[in-house]
């Protein structure tokens, strides 16, 4: 009888380990999943033709393009001026500005 509750006791240890190991896994694969993107294969293709003209690789490339486009949206925000309406009807604006005079 000790025995099987040994048995029994282990089992449950053993699935409890289990279980928890798996989503130590599962978890670790939707974390890495978060950060990836799907190309078109087509574009894929289109990209690795070119990055290995510069010598580079495609994830190398698809940063570098992304970063350029970044700035540019960046740069449209910034360049367009807030209206005094806009600011009365949101005075965190006006300490936007304030905050960008600073700066």
């Amino acid at each position: 009888m000790i025995v099987n509750k040994y048995k029994s006791f282990i089992q449950n240890q053993y699935e409890k380990a289990k279980s928890t190991a798996s989503g130590f896994i599962s978890s670790r694969g939707e974390e890495q999943e978060e950060g990836t993107i799907e190309l078109n294969s087509q574009y894929y293709v289109e990209l690795k033709a070119i990055a290995d003209m510069q010598g580079t690789n495609v994830q190398a490339f698809v940063n570098g393009i992304i970063a350029q486009y970044l700035v540019s949206v960046n740069a449209q925000y910034e360049s367009i001026p807030i209206s005094v309406d806009q600011k009365e009807e949101n005075p965190l604006l006006y300490l936007d500005g304030i905050c960008k005079l600073e700066d």
